[in-house]
């Protein structure tokens, strides 16, 4: 619509298709878009199986990371443990009174199996508190 002045308007013009619809002359879209309904579906249930697989592992895989921190936890509390016998056995040195069974303690603490933990540094430290505690215990004959 056209607008010529105040109070003049022109009629609108009637909009049309010339033509149909215009070929580009090749079907290989066309071709494409049929192709994904049929593969959508397929590609759909292998990917429903592979996600089932991958929960799978992932469910085995936690499974195995309660047992490794529950003996990391059991490792720890056994170097704490082991900490505080040495503690006990350095004022008992300090005080004149290191006896037997503070030395038997230590030993049978040392003795106690250790559970195997994949942490590289709690290692480490769990190693050095036991040598430490070897030491201690060699101070007085023990070991």
């Amino acid at each position: 619509m056209k607008i010529d002045g105040p109070n003049k308007t022109s009629g609108t013009k009637g909009t049309g298709k010339t033509g149909g619809a215009k070929s580009t002359g090749s079907t290989a879209f066309s071709g494409l878009i049929d192709d994904t309904d049929e593969t959508a579906g397929a590609g759909g249930a292998a990917g429903a199986s592979s996600i089932a697989r991958l929960d799978a592992l992932l469910s085995v895989q936690e499974a195995g990371d309660a047992t490794s921190e529950e003996a990391a936890k059991r490792a720890k509390k056994r170097g704490l443990q082991l900490l505080d016998e040495l503690d006990n056995l350095r004022m008992g040195i300090l005080t004149g009174g290191v006896t037997q069974g503070q030395l038997a303690q230590l030993e049978r603490m040392l003795q106690s199996s250790r559970d195997k933990v994949m942490d590289p540094m709690l290692t480490r430290v769990l190693d050095e508190i036991d040598l430490r505690v070897q030491v201690e215990l060699a101070k007085f004959g023990r070991r």
